[in-house]
């Protein structure tokens, strides 16, 4: 019975040896990013917020004409309302109003739509920074990436952030 015992415990040391020595053998690299920091300066999203511009400019013009076409109204309303029948005062009103309604649900429409590209801009660019992450930890042999703020690191010694590696990447893909 105690040799059994003997020889199980000789093993069990031995195993773990031999898992201890594998451990340590192994190099933890550790690298951590800024998103915000990558969003802020890479060219690649700052691109990408110019289309983004220049997509919801090309949507706001029938508003802005919509806008004015409202403020002429109002404008004739408040000017030639005192002198015009109560007929066509009663009809320019509706008329106002209608245009009114109409302008709000463009703009309600417009801002439904500069959120969703707003969005799809967000989605298409975490994900080819995703990628871009992937790449440069597998080509730097990394073990683990953390995003800074959703770590919640306090301190970070700044051997350890990657940021602009990742930027680097990200736009040289581009």
């Amino acid at each position: 019975m105690i040799k059994r015992t003997v020889i199980a415990f000789f093993f069990l040391c031995c195993v773990a040896g031999f898992n201890v020595s594998y451990v340590s053998a192994q190099a933890l690299k550790l690298g951590v990013f800024d998103m915000q920091k990558i969003m802020r300066e890479s060219k690649t999203i700052a691109g990408y917020r110019q289309d983004l511009l220049k997509n919801i400019d090309l949507k706001r013009k029938p508003l802005q004409g919509k806008d004015e076409s409202v403020k002429t109204l109002d404008e004739k309303l408040r000017k030639d309302g005192n002198t015009m029948s109560p007929a066509d005062r009663k009809t320019l009103e509706e008329r106002l109003a209608n245009e009114i309604k109409e302008l709000r649900r463009m703009k309600e429409d417009f801002d439904a739509e500069a959120q969703k590209l707003d969005r799809e801009l967000a989605q298409r660019a975490l994900a080819e920074i995703n990628v871009a992450i992937r790449n440069l930890a597998n080509r730097e042999n990394y073990s683990i990436i953390l995003e800074r703020t959703a770590a919640g690191i306090a301190y970070l010694k700044e051997s350890f952030d990657i940021t602009q590696k990742i930027i680097d990447a990200y736009d040289a893909k581009k």
